[in-house]
């Protein structure tokens, strides 16, 4: 399996922490604080996104892309029942997915067992062994000791050392066993010229099995020596230039051998597959692009086989650079032309914001019309990402939303219709997207028509209609990245309420409503709503990716740590001193605290942005502006008649929030380098600070306790 590239996204970092989020919403807006790939939340991705959509698009892994143009152009293919959530990748919801995680769903396999890393074994003769012993055991001209004796030596084939005890082998069946593992062996040890006379000796066996294998091997061997010398100091793929021809020349006519002998041997099909290897080697683009558009068509989209077959496609021909302009050539592949154009269509670096102009793309329509909706799907497609004027998409694309058992090209028509519709300010987008919510697959077509509605409805200031009853959005992963970000108060308490959603999505509601009403001043709030946590609640879930964990840490509102050497209350009565005085110092400080001991520095569940395509990113329906640690401190060191103890704290913690970086880690998130650095006071302020604590309240435990500043 290819591994896919580019699969984890690299965190902002400036020496200190920058700005990250619980859920990536947004491309540019979020992060997490580990690695993982975060899906960005709008409808389209321009270039490769790490989380693929049910839309045949230039920012889908193009394997996926392949799955679905074959599930559109076979006839009869069924979606399954529903979408399942990756476990490898929680956080894409059934809105994404990732091309590991489709595979999964369309064909799982049993969990592969744990590595065996015995140092005594032959790996190398495992492949191939029960065959080997299905025709020892049938084959009667075999004595049972020379049985016993061969078992024992097939173990070894392919890292023999010493003698093949050819003594205890006599009868005439039991040497064509032995000569077979000689020359097995010889293979694995890239001793070619043994194996190739080994196998020839073999080739009229009075064995079957052994005849035909040996009939086969030549192409293995062949194909082996091809290219041993095809390799870079990588061990990549160097070109056709650097293979060996008359070693090419042997596999091919050793495939030509073999299917003449046997048509439908059982080695018959792996050797059809291979002629594709010795067109890859060799270089025969036009070859290998005319046996994978066939195959394209011929391979059954619901079979395991058409996973493999994609993987192939992608890792020999659609990886290279001019993918496009070698299947054009070819010009009888309209299937492979699109996944080709489809993968151009992302921006090119310093040059144009769609790699594929309107005249190239016109250049091969000749060679679509066999497909004309595919066709069509290209030239939106290319019209939206080169951001032009979306009104032709509306003719180019008709309305056909509420059509059901829409395949995958055909659903992914209408969800380029409706990105033109937003682009247009349709007043009939909102019900577009019902409408094709309603006809669409559950297998991540449904969510993703969802996830357009959400966000017409976001854009339009609406976005109490998701969580309305009977809304029609109901995709888990959406609801929570709005419950995180944008939701009004009022949205967050019916929704902490709502039995009819999983403890997950009202877990992150009470979550996002008591945060908030902590950094927003909302302290009178806080004390009646710190009731909706439940005494069962989590405490120890981490911070930085709700979508990626079971728990919420919901009941750090209820059982955190308040203190660590300044005396504080639970935060309930801490938050019920500041509704009765916000300016209540030690209270203040005790809110500090509770942020600090708690894991909260740097935290944020919502940083304004371009709402206008990205979900969770619109203008924050919760009143207020969110306050952070530092401006505590701040507020009662520029007191000068605070009390002793007070200050002195305060001069304390306003030092710490720069170690050990010098950094401020207190002033909250930021999105950007410049936000990161106007937060910061200046080191001779610092200095101040930490001189003032040491002469103006020496005895305080806080003087003591400081040894440095940052």
């Amino acid at each position: 399996m290819i591994k896919r590239l580019f699969g984890k996204h690299p965190v902002l970092t400036t020496a200190g922490a920058v700005a990250l989020g619980s859920l990536g919403v947004g491309t540019a807006l979020w992060a997490c604080a580990d690695t993982s790939c975060y899906p960005g939340w709008q409808l389209g991705a321009l270039d490769y996104d790490c989380a693929g959509r049910a839309l045949i698009s230039p920012g889908n892994d193009t394997r996926i892309n392949m799955v679905m143009l074959m599930q559109s152009v076979q006839p009869g293919v069924a979606l399954p029942a529903e979408a399942k959530i990756d476990p490898n990748d929680p956080q894409f919801g059934k809105v994404f997915v990732s091309w590991e995680g489709l595979r999964a769903s369309l064909w799982p396999e049993p969990e592969a067992p744990e590595p065996d890393y015995d140092e005594k074994k032959c790996y190398e003769a495992e492949a191939g062994s029960a065959d080997f012993l299905a025709a020892l055991a049938a084959d009667k001209g075999v004595p049972a000791g020379e049985r016993a004796t061969l078992t024992a030596l097939r173990a070894t084939a392919g890292c023999h050392d010493g003698e093949w005890n050819d003594a205890a082998i006599s009868s005439q069946q039991g040497r064509a066993f032995l000569s077979y593992l000689k020359a097995a062996d010889a293979f694995h040890k890239a001793d070619y010229a043994a194996a190739e006379a080994g196998f020839a000796t073999l080739a009229k066996a009075n064995n079957a099995w052994i005849a035909e294998t040996a009939r086969y091997m030549p192409i293995r061997i062949g194909l082996r020596r091809a290219a041993a010398t095809s390799l870079d100091e990588w061990g990549d793929f160097a070109g056709p230039e650097k293979v060996d021809r008359a070693a090419l020349t042997s596999a091919a006519r050793a495939i030509d051998a073999y299917l003449a002998a046997y048509p439908k041997g059982r080695y018959a099909v792996s050797a059809q597959g291979l002629k594709r290897r010795v067109a890859w080697l060799g270089g025969d683009t036009e070859a290998l692009v005319g046996t994978y558009e066939a195959l394209l068509r011929a391979t059954p989209a619901s079979s395991v086989e058409a996973a493999y077959l994609v993987e192939e496609i992608d890792r020999k021909l659609l990886d290279r650079e001019d993918a496009a302009a070698v299947v054009a050539k070819q010009g009888k592949a309209p299937l492979l032309l699109a996944l080709a154009d489809m993968k151009m269509m992302r921006p090119v670096y310093d040059g144009p914001a769609v790699g594929l102009s309107a005249a190239e793309l016109a250049a091969h329509k000749a060679q679509l019309l066999a497909y004309p909706d595919l066709y069509g799907l290209l030239e939106a497609t290319r019209i939206t990402y080169a951001g032009e004027n979306a009104k032709p998409i509306l003719s180019i694309l008709p309305d056909a939303a509420r059509a059901k058992g829409m395949t995958p090209l055909a659903f992914s028509r209408q969800m380029v219709r409706g990105q033109a519709l937003s682009a247009l300010r349709d007043p009939n987008e909102a019900g577009f997207w019902r409408e094709l919510i309603g006809a669409a697959s559950p297998f991540h077509q449904r969510p993703l028509a969802e996830l357009g509605l959400a966000l017409r409805w976001q854009r339009d200031g609406r976005v109490d209609q998701v969580f309305a009853p009977g809304s029609p959005v109901q995709e888990q992963s959406i609801r929570e990245v709005l419950l995180q970000t944008v939701a009004s108060p009022t949205i967050l308490r019916a929704s902490a309420a709502d039995a009819s959603r999983s403890g997950h999505e009202r877990d992150v509601a009470r979550f996002a409503l008591l945060h908030k009403d902590l950094t927003r001043g909302a302290f009178a709030d806080f004390t009646r709503d710190v009731a909706l946590v439940p005494a069962d609640a989590n405490t120890d879930g981490g911070l930085w990716g709700f979508a990626s964990q079971q728990s919420v840490p919901v009941g750090l509102f209820t059982k955190g740590q308040w203190s660590d050497g300044f005396a504080c209350p639970a935060i309930a009565q801490t938050a019920a001193t500041l509704a009765r005085n916000p300016a209540d110092q030690r209270a203040r400080l005790c809110l500090g605290d509770f942020w600090r001991l708690n894991g909260f520095d740097g935290f944020a569940l919502h940083a304004p942005g371009d709402g206008a395509n990205v979900l969770g990113s619109a203008p924050d329906l919760f009143p207020g502006k969110a306050s952070y640690r530092d401006a505590i401190y701040s507020a009662i060191i520029a007191d000068k008649a605070a009390p002793a103890d007070l200050r002195a704290y305060a001069l304390y913690r306003a030092v710490r929030c720069y170690a050990p970086s010098g950094y401020n880690g207190c002033a909250g998130p930021a999105r950007t380098t410049a936000e990161l650095e106007a937060a910061q006071v200046p080191l001779a302020v610092r200095k101040g600070w930490y001189d003032e604590l040491k002469k103006r309240y020496p005895q305080s435990q806080w003087a003591r306790t400081l040894r440095f500043y940052w």
